[in-house]
């Protein structure tokens, strides 16, 4: 989890996140209404998955003051 020290916001940041590994890949409606867009799902298909996430800012407040908490502290 993470913190911005400006705000307190523990729910929503803005940053990148990269994913890769074995995936189940499929299309997926977002709502039941059939004019709306499709959305791609995955699942992980196996332990050779690998992750990177880094936060750049606080999406309420746009400070940089971001630090990891643990999920205890929250």
């Amino acid at each position: 989890m993470y913190k911005c020290l400006n705000c307190g916001n523990i729910e929503k940041f803005i940053g990148y996140a990269e994913e890769k590994g074995n995936a189940f890949i499929y299309q997926d409606h977002l709502t039941k209404n059939k004019d709306h867009k499709l959305s791609w799902v995955y699942l992980i298909s196996d332990n050779n998955w690998h992750s990177n996430i880094n936060v750049h800012r606080c999406f309420f407040c746009n400070s940089s003051k971001i630090t990891f908490i643990s999920n205890e502290n929250s």
